[in-house]
């Protein structure tokens, strides 16, 4: 069964989450991702989890010079996913989405870039295939065909050709032997070698509607399109203020026709780019990546266009919206073309490749000059290590040392000016560590999909959920559950799991044993506010349109200029009032089925999460009345359970640190609802039951970031609303932090045989330690978690001593007899402590800059001194002079 057609789908990540909710359980072999701009934080967030959770192989193929991410936001590239860059003399324009399962394909191309424009906020243009049961599609074998060409016609890494021809060969086989499908329909068109105007069809036609962000500042494409078409009527879309466009260059290439502007609305920036004409009665419309420039429509890849992807389809429904004012042409005013800079003959690092004969680069061009190749932990400023240099006229070059996988790469040289250009880094790729996942997971799982809405609206599912939980919690008795599954994991002695990948591969399993849905819901993930399917946007059998996407363009005439990011705000379920009943009496049991005491094992951590989040969600929904107060017991309940020795952390000892992070997050959440009309210290019942659920759980609130539960802060749109407000939650955070905050610290300290004593703004430890560095850092690292705006500890074992001043993300270090200051910019993951626990400085990464003593203090060590009211004299003179 295939199928083109109108879909229930927003943007690319609805076809993640379709694939997820899958009632056959099917895996997923591969998932790629091509766009012009890429954004691989959101990518990390809401596309490559799931993708790899299912088990795919994942790929992220991007224009060289279009990242929008920052290097240190990137944390999965190289080792969960290959992050693949392409170049051409023009834009490397494509969108693709592709999942290929073990009997399904979905294909998606359109006009979105992988971003959170591209997919959630701008108006955009998809096409999408659907196949079932081994069966395929035109489309599918014209994309295999494209894969297989590709590489020849754009400069990429080998290792992101060969990731391509795989899937090229397995689209191909499966076309071959699927059944034969209908000839006509809809097909791909590219211009990798011939023009996408050259394959359209001549005219005279009736009717011809067009639109496209950016219009050529010349006009050659759209008086091309006029000539190849040769429309009588022609209607050309705007947006006045947000499309690139010279008017009089419009009128000048609609002078010949009987044309007229229609002026778009701009409540969103419409990204769709469309050419539709009608002849005979007959509809047409090509969609895809082209704007309305040479660069994209005139122009062959081959000869110096961009690299351009559209589908042509017949039997279409109207695309041009028919809300907006009707213009005459001569009327268009105004001159909006935005400018662009080329980057010329740049230097570009294709990709860099890790195994067991060492670490491979490769460059989009040679240079006559060295190469220098630099790489880093995680490409922050001072991390940078020179490694060796590609020899001048090479392309390629292979170091014996095998270099960890997602690590930072660059390249850099001299220009013949004298001045130094850099590459876009890279991050090290490992064919390994990215390996589809095999294997079936044959772990606890419950036995049917839910949603949050399904369990509020659906009593036969709710009642079933109780079932489910009973059960789940008998089956992880006495195990870490989730863990690292086969499926999931390395196996034994073979690849060892970073932090990363473990995280990576815990969300995997937790989607496994209680599904995609409930795991968004648990951990907060996928909360990007990407939009619900609009519910006439999809107007064209083969291709639809969707409200997602971003700004892009082409090299030549168009320029990449992002939109305003929309802000995610979280809602609350809509429960009409004869459910309410219902909600509140099945709420309250599955918090009795997860607190029952005795010898009931406790149920895994990402089951109480999910009972929490939907805990909170009813409160903001608005389910109890003004006068039943009844939700203190179950949530103050919930809360004592999470605190205690026998709570959800005994069951998940083995779960990353990801998971305590938001377990004490959704704590502070419902502690910040629980002591709404409460207080700590009163005697009526609804303070006891605050007072009893803080004393268990202020350690966790304490360790609380509130950015951990964006998603639980919902605005009181429902009437009856209970809600938690970012500010107080903040302001609980730091009551539990207020409350002896040094206690934990103090006690962590004396049982590793130093002791710990506070004065004037400084702290000092002391006590009998070699070297004083990791022991000043791990204090640093401890206090600072209370002292969020800077602390200043000194280590001293006898005549040796260290201080360090940190405040996130910045560390500045003195360790006589050097007289020098040393700046560190530590980011997460890495921390004070994991950063300096060998004490060698040689090896810590993240060096920032360098001070002699008598230069002052450096900025970062400044701004701390200014919170804790000490000045840098006072401060130099207790150093040299107290206790030394």
């Amino acid at each position: 069964m295939s199928a083109v057609q109108h879909t229930r789908f927003a943007s690319p990540v609805t076809l993640l989450r379709e694939w997820a909710e899958r009632n056959d359980r099917q895996e997923l072999y591969e998932a790629l991702f091509v766009g012009f701009t890429v954004d691989l934080p959101f990518l990390e967030k809401v596309a490559v989890p799931v993708a790899r959770g299912l088990g795919a192989r994942t790929a992220v193929i991007g224009d060289a010079a279009q990242g929008l991410h920052d290097p240190v936001d990137v944390r999965m590239a190289g080792r969960s996913y290959l992050h693949g860059l392409a170049t051409c003399r023009g834009a490397f324009h494509p969108k693709v989405v592709l999942l290929v399962g073990e009997h399904a394909c979905r294909l998606a191309v359109g006009s979105g870039n992988p971003t959170l424009s591209g997919w959630g906020a701008n108006d955009e243009l998809w096409t999408v295939v659907e196949t079932e049961e081994d069966d395929s599609h035109a489309l599918l074998a014209d994309l295999a065909d494209w894969l297989g060409e590709l590489p020849s016609a754009v400069s990429m890494a080998p290792w992101s050709a060969s990731h391509l021809a795989e899937l090229a060969a397995l689209l191909t086989e499966r076309h071959v032997n699927a059944p034969a499908g209908p000839e006509a329909g809809p097909r791909l068109l590219h211009n990798l070698r011939q023009s996408l105007l050259d394959q359209l069809p001549f005219g005279p036609v009736d009717e011809l509607h067009a639109y496209a962000p950016f219009i050529d500042e010349a006009g050659h494409a759209l008086s091309a399109l006029v000539d190849r078409l040769v429309p009588r009527r022609v209607t050309l879309g705007i947006q006045p203020r947000w499309s690139s466009y010279d008017a009089g260059t419009i009128k000048a290439s609609l002078s010949g026709s009987s044309a007229q502007i229609r002026l778009l609305d701009e409540t969103r920036m419409r990204h769709g780019k469309f050419i539709e004409w009608q002849t005979g009665g007959q509809r047409y419309a090509l969609t895809g990546s082209a704007n309305l420039t040479r660069a994209a429509l005139g122009t062959s890849t081959r000869d110096g266009g961009n690299c351009e992807l559209a589908v042509l389809a017949a039997d279409t429904l109207p695309l041009l919206p028919k809300e907006g004012r009707i213009a005459p042409l001569a009327s268009l005013v105004g001159r909006t073309i935005r400018p662009f800079t080329s980057n010329g003959q740049a230097l570009i690092l294709l990709g860099a490749k890790t195994d067991s004969e060492g670490l491979h680069v490769s460059l989009a061009r040679s240079r006559p000059v060295p190469v220098a190749i630099s790489t880093s932990p995680d490409g922050s400023p001072g991390s940078w290590t020179e490694i060796g240099f590609v020899p001048p006229g090479a392309l390629a070059c292979s170091f014996p040392q095998p270099e960890v996988p997602g690590a930072a790469v660059r390249a850099t040289c001299v220009r013949p000016d004298g001045s130094t250009a850099e590459s876009p880094v890279v991050f090290v790729y490992s064919p390994l560590h990215c390996a589809r996942r095999h294997g079936a997971d044959s772990g606890p799982r419950l036995r049917y999909d839910y949603t949050a809405q399904v369990l509020f609206a659906d009593e036969r599912a709710a009642r079933r959920f109780e079932t489910d939980l009973l059960r789940l919690r008998e089956l992880t008795a006495g195990t870490s559950a989730p863990r690292v599954s086969p499926a999931t994991g390395a196996a034994a002695g073979s690849v060892a799991l970073s932090a990363v990948d473990r995280w990576d591969a815990y969300v995997a399993d937790c989607r496994r044993m209680i599904g995609a849905p409930l795991t968004d819901l648990a951990f907060g993930t996928l909360q990007i506010g990407l939009p619900q399917a609009p519910s006439s946007r999809w107007v064209v059998s083969a291709v639809t349109g969707s409200g997602a996407a971003e700004d892009d363009t082409a090299y030549e005439d168009e320029v990449e200029d992002e939109e305003p990011l929309t802000v995610s705000v979280a809602v609350a379920p809509h429960i009409p009032p004869d459910q309410r009943v219902r909600c509140r009496t099945w709420i309250r049991r599955w918090v009795r089925t997860l607190a029952a005491s005795g010898e009931s094992p406790a149920a895994p951590v990402s089951v109480w999460l999910v009972v929490s989040n939907l805990y909170v969600q009813l409160l903001a929904a608005g389910v109890w009345d003004e006068n039943d107060q009844s939700w203190r017991d179950g949530l103050s309940g919930l809360l004592e359970t999470l605190g205690s020795e026998d709570g959800p952390n005994k069951a998940d000892q083995q779960a990353p640190p990801e998971t305590r992070r938001r377990l004490d997050s959704v704590a502070a959440v419902m502690m910040t609802l629980l002591s709404q009309d409460a207080t700590f210290t009163g005697g009526g019942e609804r303070d006891v039951l605050a007072a009893r659920a803080w004393q268990t759980t202020k350690d966790m609130i304490a360790r609380a970031e509130p950015a951990q539960v964006e998603d639980l802060m919902i605005p009181p749109e429902q009437a009856l609303a209970r809600v938690a407000p970012w500010s107080e939650v903040e302001r609980l955070i730091a009551l539990a932090q207020e409350d002896d905050p040094h206690a934990e610290v103090v006690e962590e300290l004396s049982a590793a045989g130093w002791e710990a004593s506070y004065e004037d703004g400084l702290w000092e430890i002391t006590g009998s330690f070699g070297n004083p560095v990791p022991v000043a850092s791990r204090a640093a690292d401890r206090l600072g978690r209370h002292h969020p705006n800077g602390v200043l500890v000194r280590a001293r074992s006898r005549n040796r001593w260290a201080f360090v001043a940190w405040a996130a993300p910045h560390l500045v270090l003195l360790y006589p007899p050097a007289r020098i200051w040393r700046t560190y910019q530590v980011r997460p993951p890495a921390t004070p402590e994991s950063r300096f626990s060998s004490g060698d400085l040689s090896a810590v990464p993240g060096r920032i800059g360098t001070a002699q003593l008598p230069a002052g203090a450096p900025e970062a060590l400044d701004k701390i001194l200014t919170e804790v009211g000490l000045t840098y004299p006072e401060l130099i003179r207790r150093l040299y002079t107290e206790g030394t």
